[in-house]
């Protein structure tokens, strides 16, 4: 842009409180929390997160957990996007594990959207904002797997895939709060999670609870506070409008804006200043 051109945005103020990430090497190292849950080798549980990306047609890992490269045999738990789909990936060292992918796309650009991970006794199932949604088992060799069978575990990343140490896979976008429980969730606290309300027992089962206000200390059980890695910030309220004007890097010389419409959009005009 050159002095003088215009730049409009258009975009919800649906906010949430976040962690910002810029695709290229950002993440958040969560080691302790890994360790952690390999000690509690829970054989259910639930992970809730929110997530705004800025690109689904990449593949970018969401929550991951690995091994350090000295173990022989590769070990991993992944929650990753896949071109506007959900993927949950894990294998033990045996090579038994689980592959399931949602059977539609479920996922929209720059739209605030929540994923839930429930671990049943009998498998894991995909909720988005609440609702479970059709799932396709690319590998079901153990669908019952969870952390009391994944026996090295020992690092996790928010943001990006970690796999024998190395990471990959990085997510483009924002991440909203972040929760694991060591129970299976009910699908009615499910929804009440999605609704923002604190569940029955969260101060036992409640693990880990990232809300990113302000800090990057985790409120849960756990406590183990999340390490920022490159360009990774906390982005405060962050709304699809926010992150696009943010985007944007316009010096601007004025500002107008509209008022909301009907669908919560607010219309944006930026004139660049020299």
């Amino acid at each position: 842009m050159t002095a003088g051109d215009v730049e409009v945005i258009r975009g919800s103020l649906n906010s949430r409180k976040a962690v910002a990430f810029d695709g290229t090497d950002d993440e958040l190292q969560i080691n302790a929390q890994a360790v952690g849950l390999q000690v509690l080798a829970d054989a259910t549980g639930s992970f809730s997160m929110w997530i705004m990306p800025d690109d689904i047609t990449q593949t970018s890992g969401l929550i991951s957990y690995g091994v350090a490269p000295a173990v022989a045999a590769a070990e991993n738990l992944l929650l990753e996007q896949v071109a506007g789909k959900i993927r949950l990936y894990g294998r033990t060292q045996a090579a038994a594990g689980f592959d399931i992918i949602t059977t539609n796309n479920v996922l929209t650009k720059r739209v605030w959207q929540q994923i839930t991970i429930v671990k049943t006794a009998v498998r894991p199932n995909i909720y988005i904002n609440g609702e479970i949604v059709a799932m396709t088992d690319t590998v079901s060799t153990d669908l019952t797997a969870w952390f009391a069978e994944f026996v090295n575990l020992d690092e996790a990343r928010i943001g990006c895939k970690t796999i024998n140490g190395e990471e990959s896979e990085f997510f483009d976008g924002c991440i909203g709060a972040v929760k694991y429980w060591t129970r299976e969730l009910q699908p009615r606290e499910v929804i009440e999670d999605y609704k923002g309300n604190a569940l029955l027992n969260d101060a036992t089962h409640l693990y880990s609870s990232w809300g990113w206000d302000e800090v990057l200390t985790d409120a849960g059980v756990g406590a183990d506070t999340a390490v920022a890695v490159a360009e990774t910030y906390l982005s405060g309220w962050t709304s699809p409008w926010s992150r696009l004007l943010e985007l944007n890097y316009a010096h601007a010389n004025d500002i107008y804006h509209s008022i909301p419409d009907s669908n919560g959009l607010v219309t944006t005009a930026i004139i660049k200043g020299a």
